[in-house]
């Protein structure tokens, strides 16, 4: 009988905390990053109301939308060409008048796209390489150049105001 240890009291126990173990119950809190605006819009939430702010700033996005197309639509233009030309001789670094898959992608990387992975550099570089020689003349530049620059110039105008915390 001496040999049989004496039952534990639940004080002698050590203290576990059974919450501890759970998931966390996910917050219905904005998604969104805070920034340098986010007090000012917070601020105009609570004046304006939820739903007003929202109307505003899906008009808002609209608008700046349509001025980033409108300016990428400026490529059949005499500026437009020559920015183009100008932007292809930057990211021509080794200067044999023709991009490699390299020197797109370091250019993509530097016009801040970073969504943009190795496999959507590779798309984009055979959407332009019309002519399947594995390298983009001018000429095909020219006619990708814009349609990338649409699409990625609108996603990162996105990005960048949640990172200044317009979206909130």
């Amino acid at each position: 009988i001496m040999d049989i240890p004496p039952t534990p009291s639940k004080s002698s126990l050590p203290h576990t905390d059974k919450t501890a173990n759970k998931p966390k119950p996910k917050t219905k809190g904005n998604p969104h990053k805070e920034g340098i605006f986010s007090p000012i819009v917070v601020a105009a939430g609570s004046v304006l109301g939820q739903e007003q702010l929202n109307q505003i700033r899906a008009k808002a996005i609209s608008l700046h939308s349509d001025i980033i197309k409108s300016f990428v639509d400026t490529s059949d233009s005499e500026l437009g060409k020559s920015v183009l030309k100008q932007l292809f001789n930057i990211v021509d670094v080794d200067g044999s008048g023709y991009l490699d898959k390299k020197e797109v992608g370091t250019a993509l990387k530097l016009l801040g796209f970073k969504w943009l992975e190795e496999k959507h550099v590779e798309k984009i570089f055979e959407r332009a390489d019309l002519d399947e020689n594995g390298e983009i003349c001018l000429d095909e530049f020219m006619v990708e150049a814009p349609k990338t620059l649409r699409t990625n110039l609108i996603k990162l105008a996105k990005s960048n105001g949640g990172d200044m915390g317009l979206l909130v």
